[in-house]
């Protein structure tokens, strides 16, 4: 589906997973990802997850101490969440429009998303909704893997104005302070590395730019009250088959929904209280490309 702007092609049935995004000429966003064999809970993310777009939560990193403000014990959650290949329900489809929707394994929440195409891109709207009347801590974050090629950059930008703010190190550390690099990280990164950073959670950024050296760059927006905190990951080889760059703003701050909620960093959802966020992503293209055709994904 798709307009003028992006195009993507979904997979309901393995997570609602967008396996590919493409500009107006075909050059391909995401780093390739191969079809998982079978749908469900409990296979492990890391390859043959690697690649596409997936839908994270109530988590990142497995947790096995989650639990909600009312001290009730969540199910040990998985590394990646419970939904990233799930079969999901396709409420609507149509050529400019897709609305799926899953019901999570692992704490009474339903999480709707509505990919709409604009005159310049794509609209994400979420919604996640709970029949709970305790508020529950619910942490949702983009997982897009971005392919990664020489002098990919990313930039941030809060309220229009650039920003470099400090970065906390996740992975392969824990809790470092890190610089954010004013030259595309990769370059300096060993292969078969890779490095997880989250924005400094007092900074609200609320748009990444990547940008290529022939000019193209794919803009993402939201808004900071809906997604106040914000996670980067650089991959090198070390878990992706090719160089990776993802942008995660997120509803909770860290890798573990069980920490974000000790350090009181992230959302919750009640019967009262859904959540709701948006992402808006565009592409420009300043020069034509200067290194053959398109790149099409796998």
């Amino acid at each position: 589906m798709g307009g003028p702007g992006l195009r993507c092609e979904v997979q309901p049935d393995r997570g609602a997973r967008i396996v590919s995004l493409q500009g107006a000429d075909g050059w391909e966003w995401l780093a390739a990802s191969e079809r998982t064999p079978a749908a469900g809970t409990g296979l492990p993310f890391v390859r043959p997850g690697m690649g596409g777009w997936d839908e994270v939560a109530p988590t990142v990193q497995a947790d096995p101490d989650a639990e909600a403000p009312s001290g009730t014990r969540l199910p040990a959650l998985p590394d990646h969440g419970d939904v990233w290949n799930m079969p999901w329900r396709v409420d609507h489809a149509g050529p400019g429009e897709l609305a799926v929707s899953v019901d999570l394994p692992s704490m009474p929440v339903t999480l709707d998303r509505t990919i709409n195409a604009t005159e310049r891109g794509l609209r994400f709207h979420y919604r996640a909704t709970t029949t709970s009347r305790d508020p529950l801590p619910f942490l949702w974050c983009a997982h897009p893997q971005f392919a990664a090629g020489p002098g990919v950059d990313v930039a941030l930008e809060s309220g229009g104005v650039r920003i470099a703010p400090e970065l906390t190190e996740m992975y392969p550390g824990e809790e470092q302070a890190l610089d954010f690099a004013a030259r595309p990280r990769h370059a300096t990164m060993p292969a078969g590395t890779s490095l997880k950073a989250f924005v400094d959670p007092d900074i609200r950024a609320d748009a990444a730019v990547l940008s290529l050296p022939t000019g193209r760059s794919l803009r993402l927006d939201w808004d900071s009250t809906q997604l106040p905190y914000l996670g980067l990951f650089w991959d090198n080889g070390e878990f992706a088959a090719e160089p990776v760059l993802a942008v995660e703003p997120s509803t909770g701050w860290g890798e573990r929904l069980s920490a974000a909620e000790r350090q009181q960093r992230v959302l919750a959802v009640s019967q009262g209280q859904p959540l709701e966020w948006e992402l808006h992503l565009s592409e420009t293209v300043v020069s034509a490309p200067q290194f053959g055709a398109p790149r099409q994904c796998a």
